[in-house]
Formats: structure tokens, sequence, C-alpha cells
């Protein structure tokens, strides 16, 4: 039985409406909104000029969908999963078009607010695809495209199976790995990012898996006050793509 995903809120459904005009694929299978919502003249323009048809429902109602508690803002939509996810073989082809491509890993995430800032991050600093593992790892979720600021329509997302399997199938290809990990002999100022590369974060409290930190080329580590122990996963990420994106901005 496939697990339903809803969108929350209405920016994230701006974002997804667009992304439809992008890619000409609508992700939205069904639109939930409350009478609130409908009367919003900014978000049903763009509702009716992408012919989206729409059910009136309760805030109530939508809180059985997506949780109690969350900010829906009178707006919910169920996603299709064929427009959340994008094949390795379609980012590969497009990745070789580009001299020094950039791919995010991350493994076994579990925090949805870590991987939806993630993505944000990957998305600003101009990453070309975000890699999740399908087990044991923070899908797509409504809280994830939330923190993601929608930006999760931005960038190719990417479900792969075996993490080891797919670094060694991109290293093949000439992408170099490197591996975020407080314990890293290489510190990120003395780094080049001059070939395809693929950032690795490991998981909230574990890190980076010790099999996967030895399919890293480089171990990072990202100076920093000795005030301060470490950084959080999205954080730690930003800044590394920030780095990257300094040495590839031309």
């Amino acid at each position: 039985m496939s697990v339903k995903t809803y969108l929350y809120g209405k920016n994230p459904l701006k974002e997804a409406i667009l992304f439809a005009k992008r890619k000409n694929v609508m992700p939205i299978e069904q639109l939930f909104l409350t009478k609130s919502a409908e009367a919003e003249s900014s978000l049903m323009s763009l509702v009716q000029a992408n012919k989206i048809e729409y059910s009136i429902v309760t805030s109530a109602e939508i809180e059985s969908m997506v949780g109690k508690g969350v900010v829906h803002q009178g707006v919910c939509a169920e996603l299709t999963s064929k427009a959340l996810y994008t094949s390795l073989d379609e980012v590969l082809l497009e990745a070789s078009k580009k001299e020094r491509p950039l791919f995010v890993l991350m493994d076994e995430l579990q925090d949805p607010h870590n991987v939806g800032a993630i993505i944000r991050s990957a998305v600003a600093f101009g990453a070309d695809a975000v890699l999740i593992p399908e087990h044991d790892q923070t899908q797509i979720t409504g809280t994830v495209i939330k923190s993601s600021a929608g930006t999760v329509f931005s960038i190719p997302v990417v479900r792969i199976g075996n993490i080891n399997t797919t670094l060694l199938k991109l290293k093949e290809k000439g992408f170099w790995a490197y591996g975020l990990t407080g314990e890293g002999d290489t510190s990120l100022t003395s780094v080049t990012f001059d070939t395809p590369s693929i950032i690795v974060i490991g998981s909230e409290g574990e890190g980076i898996s010790k099999k996967t930190l030895e399919h890293c080329d480089f171990k990072l580590s990202i100076p920093m006050s000795p005030m301060c122990e470490s950084l959080n996963a999205s954080n730690a990420v930003a800044v590394t793509l920030y780095e990257w994106s300094k040495q590839n901005s031309n």
C-alpha cells in the first residue's frame, strides 16, 4: 500500500504549480481548500489559470490528512510520487552536459526539517540533484516541502537503493565524494572543488556510516570556534555548498 504525500501551505502550493509549468507535469492529484483560502484572490487566480479542480473542506478535514496542529493555511494537496522523484540515469544525463556538476547525498537523515533545509540550500547554491536512500531516510513529505520553502520542486530528487553502490557508480563516472564529518582530516577551506562532486552528509546522530565514509575521497571538517562543538546537518551542508559555489560561480 503506497503512502500518500500531502503538501500544505500557500507558498508550497504556488511552487508546485510553477513546477508544473516548467516541467509540464502536474504534481497535484487532488487539491483541498477551506472557504477562507478560496476567498484569497491571488491564490485562486493561480489555481484557476492552471485549471486545477479542488474540493472545499474544513480545517479539521485538512488536519486529518496532514496532522493536527500543522499550519496549513487552509491549503492541502495530494501529490503524485511520479512528479516528486527523478531517476538517477536522468540526472546523470543532465550532469554530463556540465563541467562540474554537484550532487548532495543524504545518508539516512531522519529529521524532515533538516532534509527540507538541505534541499533549500542545494537549490540556493547551485547543486544539480539531491540523492536520498529509499530506506531509513525521511522521504519527501509535507514537512520536508514546507521546510524547503517549496524548493523541493526546483531540483531533481533521486531515490537510490544502496548508498555505497550508488557512490561507486558515480565515482566511476568521474565524481569525487566529499564526506562531512567532525573528525575529518581535510579542512573545508583547503579543498578545491574542480571536478564533478558529491557532498555526503550523514544522519543527525550517527553521522556517515563507516563503509560509506570509506568510499569518500575526502573526509571534510569545517573549521569553527572552540566555543561550538559542531553544526547540525543542514548548517554543515549549507556552509560546504557555499564554499563550493564560491569556487564555481562562473
